[in-house]
């Protein structure tokens, strides 16, 4: 479904992975350890197989999640934890930067605002989510990922995305849309999309929605990223998409100076 909406799978507890649980519990042991520990203790501590105690460790190892000390045969956290601990807390850093004016935008126009980073080269993922106070609203899932050019997004990624024509219809090619459009009329939206500095997908991606997207364009690195509003189709005119297409372009502004700011 459409810019991030999709049914939500429900989760059981004896759908938990074995080796990913042990490699968890493994971590967790290691890090309130006094020393490095080696294998035999270790899975003795856990009520783990030492085999797979060891395939684990030795996995965890060639990730630089711990480290293995050939001379003692013992293993302890490595600094590979501390990249991921940095990436969660610049995450949580972007959150308190820029959730409040997603919030305000989305309380303000009743739409459910959504922030998007690079997830390879051909998709993105959804980060941030801020929804309004309606009783009937979308609802988005964060960690959610859609093709690089599906719904507004898509003719957001055509304008500023630096992609040639002949890789945005092949891309264009594999979409699956709820209403089609053809790639001549996608690249005209395109343009318009260029000139005027935010898109609108009509129903297009999934019948019923409507989606306005605008682009981020940050200094770090980090390539194209995208805030886009989400609401049913029938929730505001023409005029009004237009109020909230020039909104969400401020945003956009907004977010990147936020996110530029050290």
């Amino acid at each position: 479904m459409a810019d991030g909406i999709a049914l939500e799978e429900s989760g059981r507890s004896k759908g938990e992975v074995p080796a990913v649980a042990a490699a968890i519990r493994i971590l967790r042991h290691l890090a309130a350890a006094q020393a490095p520990l080696g294998v035999t203790p270790l899975a003795r501590a856990l009520g783990l197989n030492p085999s797979t105690c060891f395939n684990i460790l030795r996995t965890l190892a060639q990730g630089e999640l711990v480290r293995f000390d050939p001379d003692s045969k013992t293993y302890a956290l490595d600094l590979g934890l501390v990249d991921l601990a940095r990436a969660a807390f610049a995450k949580g850093a972007e959150q308190a930067r820029i959730l409040p004016m997603m919030r305000q935008l989305a309380m303000r126009r009743g739409v459910t605002v959504t922030f998007w980073r690079p997830a390879g080269p051909d998709r993105m993922v959804l980060t941030q989510v801020a929804e309004s106070d309606q009783v009937m609203r979308i609802r988005m899932g964060v960690g959610q990922r859609l093709p690089l050019l599906i719904g507004a997004m898509g003719r957001i990624a055509g304008a500023f995305g630096g992609l040639g024509e002949a890789e945005l219809r092949r891309r264009f090619e594999a979409l699956r849309w709820d209403q089609p459009l053809g790639f001549e009329e996608f690249l005209r939206q395109v343009e318009v999309a260029r000139e005027r500095g935010w898109a609108l997908d009509e129903g297009h991606y999934v019948a019923g929605v409507t989606t306005l997207s605008a682009p981020v364009l940050l200094d770090d690195g980090s390539g194209l990223c995208v805030v886009s509003a989400t609401m049913f189709g029938a929730q505001h005119a023409a005029s009004g998409s237009d109020v909230i297409g020039a909104d969400l372009a401020m945003l956009a502004k907004d977010i990147r100076r936020a996110l530029s700011f050290d």
